[in-house]
């Protein structure tokens, strides 16, 4: 007990956890030119792949249609500009109730301004409506562990697993949350996973077991 609380005050000390979900975020952003590339759900079933690139500064015109609202949020999120894009992905949803796509943008900028009961609720949405939807269980882990919840961060991550093996960044997740319940012997298990699937972040992972 008294080891799970020193290592949950070291990372809130550090803001460790707050770099842990950055990191594993950016790998939806370093690689590509859009957040619109990376959003679709397993299952296809909205096929919204604008080109929407950072330096285009233009504002899409206003419409009723939920993919052009949905197209709106990828834009303004890529400007930056957090408090538009939530409101054009909320448009989305009061247009399409069970656009999880919608849904998974708003858990992504409610991350972004770190305001996580928020974007606890919107992953629960995206998952509820897309049950194999591995990456808004993996924004619904990264929930609970900015809340402290680490148990259910544990149990959202297994299922991102299940859904998607060798998904490197669940398994990092999954590692820190058992490294904050004490749970160093997962911890490690997960960093042996790691090895296989991601050098970069099976030596972070390692670096913060071994602090």
């Amino acid at each position: 007990m008294e080891r799970r609380k020193n290592i949950t005050s070291h990372f809130a000390g550090t803001k460790a956890v707050l770099l842990f979900s950055l990191a594993i975020f950016s790998w939806q952003y370093s690689t590509i030119p859009s957040f619109s590339a990376v959003v679709a759900p397993p299952a296809q079933k909205h096929q919204v792949r604008d080109e929407i690139r950072p330096d285009d500064q233009r504002v899409p015109s206003q419409s009723d249609s939920a993919a052009t609202y949905f197209s709106q949020g990828l834009q303004y999120h890529d400007l930056g500009r957090w408090h538009k894009a939530i409101e054009a992905f909320k448009r989305a949803t009061i247009i399409k109730p069970d656009y999880e796509l919608a849904y998974f943008g708003l858990g992504i900028v409610y991350s972004q301004l770190e305001t996580w009961e928020n974007a606890l609720t919107s992953f629960k949405k995206a998952v509820e409506l897309s049950p194999d939807y591995a990456a808004a269980y993996l924004g619904l882990g990264i929930a609970y562990t900015m809340l402290g919840r680490n148990s259910d961060a544990v149990e959202v991550c297994r299922k991102a697993i299940r859904i998607k093996p060798g998904y490197a960044q669940a398994h990092y997740a999954l590692g820190l949350n058992y490294l904050m319940l004490g749970d160093r012997a997962s911890a490690l298990e997960e960093h042996i996973i790691l090895e296989t699937l991601d050098r970069d972040l099976a030596t972070e992972l390692i670096d913060l077991i071994n602090r």
